[in-house]
């Protein structure tokens, strides 16, 4: 492939490929709908929700791609500044403008949650109809600048888990958006990424430290060389990729050539698919 991967799928329709410049690669053919790279993309029912934010422009659009319709190039940069609030996303099912930076997204089924600086948290359907909103977390004042900001969610069974930088997480009905369960891990962090297995969770701050958190309490912590690329539980440990390394969490550490970027179990073994596109075994083992 041309560009470097950022995220990949795997759907009923094979392996679909988005790469750092927003392309989207699905039975060999790349094409670009948005005119720049993509910030959030997940998997829902209907296909691949995924939002795209031109900062310069202070632009940003949600729309959903069909994987049964064939997906076609949109607009580029100069496009977009003659036509800034009538374009949006090439041949997709729907698409609107957002009216704020999306932070956080996440689907699954016929659900897709998302979260808006200074706005909400929302639920929608696959067809582009809210269910709930709930306000964001409160303010603390004597909180970091932007820690409140939510970070990452997952959709655990039928609740919702939200967490914000400043490692607080809200547990919410998926079906009602009640709030069920509001609390802090009670440490000093600004967490970049949030993975979960379950009710597990494994928590990435941007100064390299890691924690494990259970039932709201912290199993294990550990510094790592950087910041995790992606995580996921093997049922024993956590698998990571980190800069330049592959990890177990409770074990030890392997260095890697390339930058790694996503975890995929290909034949019962878990490979490591790099910014070169290529593919190799976690840990260096087969």
């Amino acid at each position: 492939m041309d560009n470097a991967p950022w995220k990949i799928f795997h759907t009923h329709k094979g392996r679909i490929i988005i790469d750092v410049d927003g392309g989207i690669t699905k039975d060999d053919v790349t094409v670009n709908p948005f005119p720049s790279e993509i910030s959030h993309a997940s998997l829902c029912d209907r296909g691949i929700v995924a939002t795209w934010v031109e900062h310069e422009l202070r632009l940003a659009r949600m729309a959903l791609l069909s994987l049964d319709e064939p997906m076609k190039d949109g607009v580029n940069k100069a496009e977009l500044r003659l036509n800034r609030n009538t374009t949006m996303v090439e041949n997709a099912t729907w698409c609107h403008i957002v009216d704020a930076e999306p932070l956080a997204l996440t689907a699954k089924d016929d659900k897709i949650i998302f979260a808006l600086w200074t706005r909400g948290i929302y639920c929608i359907d696959s067809n582009d109809n809210e269910i709930w909103r709930l306000p964001l977390f409160d303010v603390d004042p004597k909180s970091p600048p932007r820690s409140n900001d939510v970070t990452s969610i997952h959709i655990i069974e039928e609740d919702v888990y939200v967490w914000t930088r400043g490692g607080k997480y809200r547990k919410i009905s998926l079906h009602t958006g009640e709030i069920l369960d509001e609390k802090t891990i009670g440490i000093d962090c600004d967490l970049e990424m949030v993975f979960s297995c379950s009710t597990r969770f494994l928590l990435s701050s941007k100064d390299g430290w890691v924690w494990e958190v259970e039932n709201g309490e912290i199993t294990v912590a550990r510094k790592l060389r950087g910041t995790i690329q992606d995580a996921v539980f093997d049922e024993d440990d956590w698998r990571i990729i980190s800069w330049r390394e592959d990890v177990m969490l409770r074990g030890e550490a392997v260095p890697r050539d390339d930058l790694g970027v996503q975890l995929i179990k290909e034949d019962g073994v878990w490979n490591v698919i790099d910014n070169q596109g290529q593919s190799s075994p976690h840990m260096g083992l087969n």
